[in-house]
């Protein structure tokens, strides 16, 4: 009789990963291994980069911030205008054109409320 054999194959595999703007501490102990001082540079470059990121920000929030501001004045200055508009069109007995310019406002605002919600959604995603 013949014998027969089985043939087994086995795979070991090693997988290590690491998060966040560093290698790992044992990647930094072989780049300064490698190049002496090499760990020091990468720490260094990791800081720098973190700082203009928050530079960034901050002035993405102040700009923020100044295009709500003069919004608000914006919007504030238009409703006078339009308020004595319409005083004064219902004063002199139009009120059909009053009551046009009312309606316009409140299209003209609905629209803008809808564009930024719409641009906001985009933004997020």
């Amino acid at each position: 009789m013949k014998k027969q054999t089985a043939h087994v194959k086995a795979e070991i595999q090693h997988v290590e990963s690491w998060a966040g703007p560093l290698p790992s501490p044992e990647a930094l102990v072989k780049y300064n291994e490698a190049a002496p001082g090499a760990a020091d540079r990468i720490i260094s470059m990791a800081e720098k980069e973190m700082e203009h990121r928050h530079k960034l920000e901050d002035k993405a929030i102040k700009a923020s911030t100044r295009l709500a501001m003069v919004s608000v004045i914006f919007g504030f200055c238009s409703v006078v205008v339009l308020s004595s508009l319409v005083g004064y069109a219902i004063h002199r007995g139009n009120t059909g054109l009053a009551f046009g310019a009312i309606i316009g406002a409140i299209a003209a605002v609905a629209g803008l409320f809808t564009y930024g919600k719409v641009k906001q959604a985009k933004n997020s995603e």
